[in-house]
């Protein structure tokens, strides 16, 4: 495989068997399903060498008779992403890829933490999602899988317990979302305020997703790059298996072609791929082989929403459709 900037051709992967930053499971099933479903060859086929760290397992870090005012679970889901920190910094402190696979969507305020941490301001993310996930607004029924990019960004400033790691900042003009289409007000105020580039759906049918990429690559040029993909940011057409369905989203090529198009760059340093939720497909049935779908990266077998996950995954980490 050709030399990255920022990675040598090694991934540390973990999963995060994480469902605590919403009300329905499943997602805690993902990381399994993805890694039956054939991951790890699908990798080892695209000259990858892998370090696999095994599950960091939400039900581990259970805390009874504590109820928070803040969030839901969230002293539980503070130790979690503390962990989730510590593993996706010890994976870049030695050049390696940081694999994050999901889990809810949460489970990304460690894992961009961790990166921050060894790569400093110049860490640029791209947040591929229907939602923004920037909602700052505290209470007892709050979901933090909607939340995760306002503790980063600064914007929740009350201390809460379990989360004392989080200490670095991502600056809002080093994100770029793609796919937004479901935004809570507040999180609309903050973007136009805060003045973040964004290409929801409108901008993406007006330019072409060939033209987004383009434009966020000039962006974010020269600079180290982690993509936190939520599996909902496609169209339920081509991804049933997810918590939270919002129609009109991007379809199956713009999702490879987009990743793909990160992947040439050769700067992407991390991926978070989250919300896949086995439990929610429209049949439990493996999907449908075709003709050419395991070209470079062996067989796959899975749900719909399984197999498109780890597709997404080795379309970011090097899979092409020609040379």
């Amino acid at each position: 495989m050709n030399q990255w900037k920022f990675v040598r051709n090694a991934v540390g992967l973990f999963g995060s068997a994480v469902h605590e930053g919403q009300t329905k499971t499943g997602t805690e099933l993902a990381p399994r399903s993805l890694r039956e479903g054939g991951l790890i060859s699908a990798l080892y086929n695209l000259g990858w060498e892998i370090n696999d760290m095994g599950d960091i397992q939400g039900k581990n870090y259970r805390l009874h008779n504590i109820k928070s005012h803040q969030f839901r679970n969230s002293q539980q889901l503070g130790v979690i992403n503390g962990e989730i920190n510590k593993r996706s910094f010890d994976i870049a402190k030695q050049n390696k890829f940081m694999l994050n696979i999901g889990g809810d969507h949460g489970v990304a305020s460690g894992s961009i933490h961790g990166l921050l941490q060894h790569y400093g301001d110049e860490l640029r993310v791209v947040w591929v999602d229907a939602h923004a996930d920037c909602n700052y607004e505290l209470g007892p029924n709050r979901n933090y899988h909607g939340m995760p990019l306002a503790h980063l960004y600064g914007s929740i400033q009350e201390p809460i317990k379990g989360f004392e790691w989080l200490k670095h900042r991502l600056d809002p003009k080093n994100i770029t979302y793609i796919g937004i289409r479901d935004i809570d007000p507040m999180e609309r105020e903050f973007i136009r305020d805060q003045k973040i580039v964004y290409y929801g759906m409108d901008e993406i049918i007006e330019l072409g997703i060939g033209q987004v990429m383009n434009r966020i690559l000039k962006q974010f040029e020269g600079k180290p790059i982690h993509v936190s993909f939520d599996v909902d940011s496609i169209d339920p057409e081509f991804a049933h298996g997810t918590g939270t369905l919002v129609d009109g989203g991007i379809t199956y090529r713009e999702a490879h072609y987009l990743l793909r198009k990160l992947a040439s760059s050769k700067q992407l340093v991390g991926m978070d791929l989250v919300e896949v939720n086995p439990q929610l497909e429209k049949t439990p049935e493996f999907r449908e082989e075709f003709f050419g779908d395991f070209q470079q990266i062996g067989r796959i077998q899975g749900t719909q929403t399984v197999a498109l996950g780890i597709e997404l995954i080795a379309s970011a980490l090097g899979r092409t459709l020609v040379l």
